[in-house]
């Protein structure tokens, strides 16, 4: 055995070998590419992950109508898919129909 092995190893009253190693070592770059890894990269992939289920979970929960979740459908006897245009045209009506309503109220106080 070297030298500095020999420093590292002892023997123990019972008899048997006892190893000892430096609880830290200098870095090296594969030890900073190890701790980048770890700290970086598998969060990243663990957010992605966790992503996609959530978008799964969703897809499943709407398509098969668990928990009373659905869609609403498009089309012949649901929502027409002008509503959106009926339903600003019913804004803007009731919109005019009170500013016409308080012209009227200013012009009888007068």
């Amino acid at each position: 055995m070297s030298a500095s092995v020999r420093s590292n190893i002892s023997a123990s009253s019972t008899g048997a070998l006892i190893q000892r190693e430096a609880w830290y070592r200098n870095p090296t770059f594969l030890w900073i590419l190890k701790a980048a890894a770890i700290n970086f990269v598998l969060p990243f992939f663990n957010g992605v992950m966790l992503g996609f289920g959530e978008i799964l979970a969703n897809e499943a929960i709407f398509k098969y109508g668990w928990f009373g979740y659905s869609r609403p459908q498009l089309g012949i006897n649901a929502i027409p898919a002008s509503s959106t245009k009926d339903y600003r045209k019913s804004i803007e009506a009731q919109i005019k129909h009170e500013k016409n309503k308080e012209k009227d109220e200013l012009l009888l106080l007068d």
